[in-house]
């Protein structure tokens, strides 16, 4: 051991010397006694502990001894030991965050939050990560998936492929409704400060019309139920009201085709004395004069005033002028004084619309038109002239008959 401490030393000093190789070498020789070596300067050393190989110098002339497993390694010889890696390059992968590197999880899974190159899993990056819906790495924002890597889905504010609008929110009475559609009418919202209403039908009988109106008198759709009619005006002189109702002959209202408030035209009563009228026609009277309807009145000639019964008149005119209806000829009875006055007086006429004597009233009694030849003047008045056996009566006997209804019909 001495020996080769000596031998070491002495190579350490040579290099440190730097002697330009022209060192002397050592040699070792097997011969069992001490190895001796030879120092640069001549000297030469030995060792008594036993036989030892030394190192040779590559300059070393002459023969060498054999190493073996056992002898010491001088320096510059390999050792076996593997060569020294803290030269080597970083590497994506082996588990250290080296420089350049954001992370470094030792494996390829790209969902976790190390993705490929060992960078921090983030939204753009194509991998979709922890926290990520989808990952389409781009920046469009209105396709499936948008910059926050969430699904693209109605109610997110992006308006998207299939969707009409989007405005993030669920109310139904705005412009976009909770499906992503564009509000409109019939869709069965109201929308505000728009429609009326919206009952999602086309039917324009009911309380929601055409254009999402409510259905009102006057918008020419007649609401079912509700309304009789709607002739689209507010004139109270049509067949329909400003109520939407159909004119009738009670309604309080001159309309359709009255002449005056429920009265004339074709479909109502006539009208009395001073209603508006458009011809005989619209009166009760059966005269319209000025378009007022008037009184009927009977024309006569001049006739003194004088005081008949029913005797009188009778035995005067009924039996020698009208002996036809002495025997009860068209149902008019008049054989005597009394059935004279009891067929007469207060009856109404057969056809006419008038009674046949109005007692006071000459105006009135349907059977002094008849003598006069005056009854078509009546409202459904006519036939021929009475007596209808062609005795006319004379003025006084018609004097009779018009001072006998004045007398009271007694």
């Amino acid at each position: 051991m001495r020996t080769l401490t000596l031998s070491l030393s002495l190579a350490l000093f040579a290099v440190a010397c730097g002697d330009n190789g022209n060192n002397t070498s050592t040699t070792g020789e097997s011969t069992g006694a001490a190895t001796t070596g030879t120092a640069s300067d001549g000297q030469t050393t030995s060792a008594s502990d036993g036989p030892t190989t030394t190192g040779v110098d590559a300059s070393t002339s002459g023969p060498t001894s054999e190493s073996t497993t056992d002898q010491p390694t001088t320096a510059g010889e390999s050792t076996g030991e593997p060569a020294s890696t803290s030269g080597a390059p970083p590497v994506c992968g082996d588990g250290k965050v080296d420089d350049g590197e954001e992370c470094d999880d030792a494996n390829d899974d790209n969902t976790d939050g190390c993705v490929a190159d060992c960078k921090n899993a983030s939204c753009g990056d194509g991998f979709v990560g922890p926290g990520e819906a989808c990952d389409d790495a781009n920046q469009v924002d209105d396709d499936a998936c948008s910059n926050a890597c969430a699904a693209g889905s109605c109610g997110d504010g992006v308006k998207q492929m299939g969707e009409d609008c989007d405005d993030g929110n669920d109310i139904d009475t705005d412009a976009c409704l909770s499906t992503c559609v564009n509000a409109s009418c019939g869709d069965k919202f109201v929308a505000e400060g728009k429609e009326e209403c919206d009952d999602g039908n086309d039917v324009d009988t009911d309380a929601c019309v055409a254009g999402c109106k409510a259905a009102k008198c006057g918008d020419m759709l007649v609401q079912e139920g509700k309304e009789e009619c709607d002739d689209g005006n507010m004139s109270n002189a049509d067949a329909c009201s400003n109520m939407c109702k159909s004119a009738t002959c009670s309604d309080k209202l001159k309309n359709a085709a009255e002449t005056d408030v429920d009265c004339g035209g074709t479909d109502c009563p006539d009208c009395a004395n001073g209603k508006a009228c458009v011809d005989n026609g619209d009166c009760a009277s059966n005269v319209c004069k000025a378009n007022k309807c008037v009184p009927l009145t009977l024309t006569i000639g001049p006739c003194v005033a004088a005081n008949v019964t029913s005797a009188q008149a009778y035995a005067a005119v009924i039996m020698p002028k009208c002996g036809c209806h002495v025997g009860g000829s068209g149902g008019l009875t008049m054989s005597s004084a009394a059935t004279f006055k009891a067929n007469t007086v207060n009856i109404d006429a057969t056809m006419a619309s008038m009674k046949r004597i109005t007692p006071n009233n000459i105006d009135a009694s349907y059977l002094l038109y008849k003598v006069h030849g005056q009854q078509n003047n009546v409202p459904n008045g006519g036939g021929g002239q009475m007596p209808l056996n062609g005795l006319a009566l004379t003025d006084a006997e018609k004097c009779s008959l018009i001072n006998w209804v004045k007398s009271g019909a007694n």
